[in-house]
């Protein structure tokens, strides 16, 4: 354990360094956020570039991306059923179980752990979520904030989106690297693309870190949204890793171990971005919970790569 702690040890200690500078006052809201936007918009995309570059593309992994796709699904599902059960007086329980939070979290704990070479696998274990959280849980979030679901607003939203600008592109020069991989100006851009990229880890710990805090009016309906997801995610990866990347479909090792971080990380942080910023009850009990689960997350992530393999 203490092998697998040294390498994302100092994506905690910038987790803790965050933390501090909130309680110091250190950031104002307005260079938080503007923080926030440049990983989302510049630093996250380049890497989102290159981890998509590099998928290993077969028709037989499309079914991996299907299968991620309904379990994003599921589980949303399941958040309807026991949102009734443990009496959760809020609409966005079940909005809670659907995606992953890979862009702000998955990805630097992925990296950390196992290095930028297998960025292609992860990339790949990525993509059935993102294609989840921009065509169902957008919709489901519009919806729920009372606005129109119009398709052609969602549509516009996704291709215009740097983070699927990204995607997309990477994707695409994937398939034509053979091309113009030995091209000096492409070389050129390659070598911009992993400076830009380095921004990524280090700017979205310290801005987890800094949003990090606890509510206690929250605490007990955000512990069970997090006891349910947690349950239902291991569930989940369990039987995904055993049926669906080693028995059937043979994949590398690797995309196991990708699989586990993605559906060990919390909610996406987009919920708290598309809810309804009036709705004061609902908008603490989101944040309390997205805020304590990337704790259990970041925990979780670390006890699984040391003794699950």
């Amino acid at each position: 354990m203490v092998a697998t702690l040294l390498p994302v040890l100092p994506v905690v200690i910038l987790f803790g360094l965050g933390a501090l500078l909130r309680k110091t006052s250190f950031f104002s809201p307005v260079a938080v956020a503007e923080m926030k936007k440049l990983v989302s918009n510049i630093a996250l995309p380049a890497l989102l570039f290159q981890a998509f570059f590099s998928i290993e593309i077969e028709a037989k992994y499309l079914l991996l991306v299907v299968i991620i796709f309904l379990i994003c699904g599921l589980m949303v599902v399941i958040g309807r059923l026991f949102g009734k059960i443990l009496r959760v007086d809020s609409p966005y329980f079940s909005l809670m179980m659907g995606g992953f939070e890979m862009g702000m979290l998955g990805y630097a704990l992925f990296l950390a752990l196992y290095g930028s070479d297998h960025l292609g696998k992860i990339a790949l274990v990525d993509l059935g979520q993102v294609l989840f959280v921009f065509f169902v849980l957008m919709t489901l979030l519009i919806k729920e904030r009372g606005g129109a679901s119009n398709p052609l607003s969602l549509l516009k939203q996704f291709v215009t989106s740097p983070v699927i600008i990204a995607i997309v592109a990477g994707l695409v020069a994937g398939i034509l690297k053979g091309s113009f991989s030995a091209n000096p100006f492409f070389t050129l851009v390659e070598e911009l693309l992993v400076m830009v990229s380095s921004l990524t880890v280090p700017l979205i710990a310290i801005t987890i870190g800094y949003g990090i805090y606890f509510e206690r009016g929250s605490l007990i309906d955000s512990l069970k949204t997090i006891l349910v997801r947690k349950v239902a995610s291991i569930i989940f990866l369990l039987l995904l890793n055993s049926l669906v990347i080693t028995r059937l479909l043979k994949m590398d090792p690797m995309y196991r171990l990708a699989a586990t971080v993605m559906l060990l990380t919390p909610p996406p942080f987009v919920i708290s971005i598309f809810m309804d910023q009036g709705d004061k009850k609902n908008l603490d009990y989101v944040d309390n919970t997205l805020s304590l689960e990337t704790v259990v997350s970041t925990i979780l992530i670390i006890l699984f790569a040391s003794f699950y393999t």
